[in-house]
């Protein structure tokens, strides 16, 4: 009797071994399928996502009937800049029915208990990221620009005192975060403040390799018609004539004087009209440089006579192929650019005057020196992603090579005219300026950017409506869901 006592109870404790082994499975299996069922939930609503990860928790827990769900606890939702945070913790009771236990002198062993936690970690989607770890600014907002980015993140890396710069007018996001400090002043509305001493954000694409261009192919001709030429050209030497002599800083600027001295935008820099501009530096027609961007918005763009006679609508569509150009000016008419991508290499893809752009399923690539977009007058594009292959998400990109004389250059809306985006800006080493009344109104809801710096003047306005299952454009920075057993 004492050695089958003794191999009784051998058997017992091995029997209860396994099952708690077996209960603790299962208590790691709802915790953690509670913490997914968290993240999966597509409710933006924290509240929505608990209920969710309580429900899909008790029902792994039910699922065998062996098991008595002892205690239940999902955490109330804690959230930083990052996201959103929960933990579940899931203890499970088992009473087995052991018949060697009865060699021990009881009907039954003890009940087993396991406890088993799970965090979850909700991201919140990045929509706006200034890489530049320097002590300039990363993010300005100035005068009466209007920034909206629902339900993202903005977030600069930018290291000093004005990592954000919220000099007028009105800045919304989910949140956002200065690695540095905030500069705010008190004409701007923000909403909400910006987190301070944030840990800077590495490039989320730093291990990405842009394909290579190929040769450049001939430059297509979208030049307005020679009677507009040349009856722009007598207008401007019309203007030449009548100018007076100086043009003094601060005495014409608030009334958009030209370089003619003429109210009116001044003529860009790379222009022949605009060499006559004083305020035309080395450099000013890319941004290269340039500590603040309001240059640029004195001399992107023409003055509105320029091209009042020009027509839009009612010209029929130019298409353009997908392949390497050695720079683009689409100054006239409608142009489609067939899906693919272009390479655009060189020197800038310009949408000016009052063309018009539309690009669906293509990706732009910025290469080499004083490669950037402009898009400037009251000219509009109209881009969209690819939604598959290798650069699906993918809508401007460039391949970190289009710095001039070691410094970043400026892709811009400059003008009055519409730049609308679904999909990715990735410019890591240049600079991305709104300025004017220019509208990068999202009809989409997707759209991120990737600069080196950003920043938004005058009345410019940039809106991300950030809902990604209205569009079939696939997210290119995903946010960060993460689910794990933390016990």
């Amino acid at each position: 009797m004492a050695i089958l006592s003794l191999v009784g109870a051998t058997l017992a404790l091995g029997m209860d071994s396994r099952s708690g082994h077996q209960v603790q499975q299962a208590a790691d299996a709802a915790a953690l399928g509670g913490a997914t069922a968290f993240l999966n939930t597509q409710s933006p609503r924290a509240q929505d996502r608990l209920e969710a990860a309580r429900i899909q928790a008790k029902a792994l827990a039910a699922r065998n009937s062996n098991y008595e769900l002892a205690d239940l606890v999902v955490d109330a939702v804690s959230e930083d800049a990052f996201g959103q945070h929960t933990r579940l913790a899931v203890e499970l009771q088992f009473e087995p029915v052991n018949f060697f236990s009865r060699f021990t002198g009881n009907a039954t062993t003890a009940p087993i208990r396991r406890r088993a936690v799970a965090s979850s970690t909700w991201g919140f989607p990045l929509c706006m990221l200034a890489l530049n770890a320097d002590r300039e600014s990363g993010l300005a907002i100035k005068h009466m620009a209007r920034l909206v980015a629902d339900g993202c993140i903005v977030w600069s890396n930018a290291a000093g005192s004005e990592s954000m710069q919220f000099l007028g007018g009105w800045s919304k996001a989910k949140s956002f975060c200065a690695t540095g400090t905030a500069d705010r002043s008190h004409l701007a509305n923000v909403s909400p403040l910006p987190d301070q001493n944030c840990n800077p954000l590495p490039d989320p694409l730093a291990d990405w390799t842009p394909p290579r261009p190929d040769t450049c192919q001939p430059d297509p001709d979208f030049d307005p018609p020679l009677s507009i030429r040349r009856s722009a050209d007598r207008i401007l030497a019309g203007l030449a004539r009548e100018s007076r002599p100086s043009f003094r800083r601060g005495e014409d600027e608030d009334e958009g004087a030209g370089p003619f001295g003429h109210a009116g935008k001044a003529a860009p820099c790379d222009t022949p009209a605009g060499r006559s501009n004083p305020h035309c530096p080395a450099n000013s027609a890319t941004g290269a440089g340039l500590p603040d961007f309001d240059l640029l918005a004195l001399t992107d763009n023409l003055l509105d006579v320029l091209y009042a006679m020009d027509r839009r609508y009612d010209l029929p569509t130019e298409k353009l192929t997908p392949g390497t150009y050695c720079g683009l000016d689409i100054a006239y008419g409608h142009v489609e650019m067939t899906p693919g991508t272009y390479f655009i290499k060189g020197a800038p893809m310009q949408v000016t005057r009052k063309a018009t752009v539309t690009a669906e399923g293509v990706t732009l690539i910025f290469t080499g020196p004083g490669a950037y977009l402009r898009v400037s007058d009251e000219a509009r594009m109209t881009l969209k992603a690819p939604t598959e292959g290798d650069l699906a998400g993918i809508a401007v990109a460039e391949r970190r090579n289009t710095r001039t004389n070691g410094l970043p250059v400026a892709s811009r809306l400059t003008g009055t005219g519409k730049l609308s985006i679904i999909g990715l800006i990735y410019l890591p080493t240049q600079n991305f300026f709104i300025s004017g009344s220019g509208a990068g109104d999202q009809s989409s809801p997707l759209l991120q950017i990737v600069a080196n710096r950003i920043a938004i003047r005058d009345t410019g306005r940039l809106r991300i409506d950030f809902e990604p299952g209205k569009t079939d454009v696939p997210v290119a920075i995903k946010p960060a869901r993460i689910a794990r057993l933390v016990e």
